[in-house]
């Protein structure tokens, strides 16, 4: 059994490893294209260069210093350490790295059903074409993913946790300490894990009032965590953030006359607040316009948020860079793959409840999260990877169906 998940592990190294090589060659090709997406992607390889080189941790003149949170760039500043200022190295460093996803969703699946439903989960987190794909982009996506699941996993095993004190608080812990690394990542997974406090006080196996205390560890390993941040940028800016100052540019970005679910900052270039006012203070600004413009439109605002539920939910890439046949078709073939078993998953597995909603929680909470926000499917992309684990239960059943009426036939 062991040997098995070490093997779809070397699977998902290898499928990672030669789509950075593709990657890498066909961007050799691209006279001044240095990443799959712009963007994002040369703002987390700055930071990482600045990580190195000891510099200021901020973007930008004048220095945005809590734009972003430093996880991803962290990772790259290792990658940097190691192997120098090669984008073709952190690829690969990224190709090892997210393999680790396969791991957790191995447990997952073998927790709900046994050890085929969780080999079965590692192949599909090992070769699903998107994930394989943006595993190895210099964006953050899949090793968000990859603590996702980890931390969905550590929950699983704390709400298993008999009344041994330390296994009950150290799963608790251990779940909180994931969760502020995946935050450390992307600040969107911060108001999860106080979401899945009641999951554990209505289904965790030790007595109720373990389970209160272990979620308040829970709760304040991830505070704690997250707490050299919150200090820094209290000495950066002079207002304790626990994530980033960027909340309000992305809010206004999905929320204004000219939103229209996709993200579109040339708002933020055209008007130079930030040359008038504090980091603090352009925060504040764009928030306070986005609700606003959504008071003042309730009606558009609302439009808005069935718009990027559609984009959220779409089964190929919404960017025009994306728009090859041949892509759309493969992707869109995977995700009504991963869809439909899914749902069919999520039936067969409702006696296993705390299971079906740590595993579907994820996906909707960034979905409710992005009808505020602007939404791709890059924003669901983290959160399938949970949501494996049923896709293998309903394409088990299925198949468990069909098997039985050849058998009768």
């Amino acid at each position: 059994m062991r040997h098995r998940i070490w093997l779809v592990f070397l699977i998902a190294v290898v499928a990672r490893l030669a789509a950075a090589l593709v990657l890498n060659m066909t961007l050799e090709r691209l006279p001044d294209r240095n990443y799959l997406i712009e963007g994002d992607a040369d703002g987390y390889w700055i930071l990482a260069q600045k990580i190195v080189s000891g510099e200021d941790f901020a973007l930008y003149e004048p220095p945005r210093y809590v734009m972003r949170m430093p996880g991803f760039s962290a990772v790259l500043a290792v990658s940097i350490s190691i192997f120098g200022e090669s984008l073709y190295a952190a690829r690969y460093f990224l190709a090892v790295l997210t393999s680790f996803a396969v791991f957790p969703a191995y447990w997952l699946g073998f927790r709900a059903k046994g050890n085929s439903t969780g080999i079965i989960a590692a192949l599909l987190i090992a070769l699903m074409p998107a994930y394989v794909g943006f595993s190895v982009a210099i964006l953050s996506e899949c090793l968000f993913a990859t603590f996702i699941i980890w931390n969905i996993w550590a929950f699983a095993r704390w709400i298993e946790a008999k009344d041994f004190w330390p296994n009950v608080l150290g799963w608790g812990a251990v779940s909180g300490l994931i969760a502020a690394i995946a935050v450390y990542i992307r600040p969107s997974w911060l108001l999860l894990p106080p979401v899945v406090v009641p999951v554990i006080l209505l289904w965790g196996k030790s007595t109720l009032s373990k389970r209160f205390v272990s979620s308040g560890v829970m709760l304040l390993c991830l505070v704690g965590a997250l707490l050299p941040w919150g200090i820094r940028n209290q000495n950066v800016t002079g207002h304790f953030v626990l994530t980033t100052l960027w909340m309000g540019p992305s809010l206004y970005d999905g929320l204004h006359p000219g939103a229209t679910g996709d993200s579109d900052m040339t708002f933020f270039e055209q008007e130079h607040v930030n040359d008038r006012m504090s980091e603090y203070e352009v925060n504040q600004h764009y928030k306070d316009r986005a609700v606003q413009f959504a008071k003042e439109n309730p009606w558009r605002a609302f439009e808005l948020s069935l718009i990027k539920l559609i984009r959220y939910w779409n089964l190929w890439p919404n960017a025009a860079q994306f728009q090859n046949p041949a892509l759309i078709i493969t992707l869109a073939v995977s995700n009504l793959f991963l869809f439909i078993g899914a749902g069919w998953g999520i039936w067969v597995s409702r006696n296993q409840l705390w299971l079906v909603i740590l595993c579907v929680l994820p996906i909707l909470y960034f979905a409710a999260l992005h009808t505020l926000f602007v939404s791709s499917l890059r924003y669901r992309l983290p959160a399938e990877y949970p949501l494996i684990v049923m896709t293998v239960l309903g394409w088990q059943a299925v198949f468990g169906i069909l098997r039985k009426s050849n058998d009768k036939l």
